[in-house]
């Protein structure tokens, strides 16, 4: 497994922080008020990374337009051996399907309540802290007890670990990639096609949120390129239905297809 954060990812980290002008003390904040939460929780690292190494494929789900299609299309096709991974808002469409994540990456900004009737039912959440979501953390944290793991961004201390990246997409496939997965491949992922509709519907879609998330997606690219000729040991695969230029170290396949894990 890799080692917290991941070498190199800091440097990332501090060009983020200056190119949003994000603020590291309330990020360190949100740190702080995440590890208090955790610390008298059990640590899921080692139970996550034997799921993740036992899994013959790894699906990260975004939410990207064109997941709703995708997540039927994984309805059909579960078997053992697929682990599926959610990142924040592809929670709703997963779910309006039937499909319940066995984990969900989140900031706190999707919508919550299907967010934790994914938990009850059984999904570990990874709960994410950044300085822009001090409030949420404090608003929904108190509702959760068991099944809970907790990022940062910043410097991890106490319960809670930094696997890397930065949006709620790139950050699962990136904790997939640290915990020992082998195949992973992404679904509702399209870095270059601009907001899709289900995390406009949790936002305030003004030209400001717009153009900050046109900067987040073009992050959440170069990040996946980065960690693609990083970890060559893992096979990345996108089975997104949009057409896109992939990330450097990913390969196009349709979702069926990447699915049949019984070749690996």
């Amino acid at each position: 497994m890799w080692p917290e954060p991941p070498p190199g990812w800091m440097e990332w980290y501090e060009r983020i922080l200056e190119d949003f002008g994000y603020s590291r003390e309330r990020d360190e904040e949100a740190a702080e008020i995440l590890a208090g939460f955790m610390a008298d929780k059990k640590c899921l690292r080692e139970e996550l990374a034997s799921k993740f190494r036992g899994a013959g494929c790894v699906v990260v789900a975004g939410a990207y337009d064109t997941v709703a299609e995708e997540a039927a299309t994984l309805s059909e096709n579960l078997a053992p051996g697929i682990l599926v991974v959610s990142a924040d808002t592809a929670t709703t469409p997963l779910l309006s399907v039937g499909v319940i994540p066995d984990i969900v990456v989140t900031d706190l900004d999707g919508v919550f309540e299907d967010i934790y009737e994914c938990w009850r039912r059984g999904a570990v959440l990874v709960v994410h802290a950044h300085g822009d979501n001090i409030e949420r953390l404090k608003l929904y944290l108190p509702r959760l007890d068991a099944r809970i793991e907790a990022t940062c961004q910043s410097t991890p201390r106490g319960h809670i670990h930094n696997f890397g990246g930065f949006t709620d997409g790139d950050r699962a496939v990136f904790m997939a990639a640290a915990l020992g997965a082998r195949r992973v491949v992404t679904i509702g992922m399209c870095f270059t096609c601009g907001a899709g509709r289900y995390s406009a519907a949790v936002k305030a879609a003004n030209p400001q949120w717009l153009a900050m998330k046109r900067m987040k997606l073009d992050y959440g690219y170069r990040l996946l390129s980065w960690l693609a000729g990083t970890k060559r040991d893992i096979e990345f695969i996108d089975a997104t239905s949009a057409e896109w230029p992939l990330p450097q170290g990913f390969k196009k396949k349709p979702l069926r297809e990447a699915l049949s894990i019984m070749e690996h």
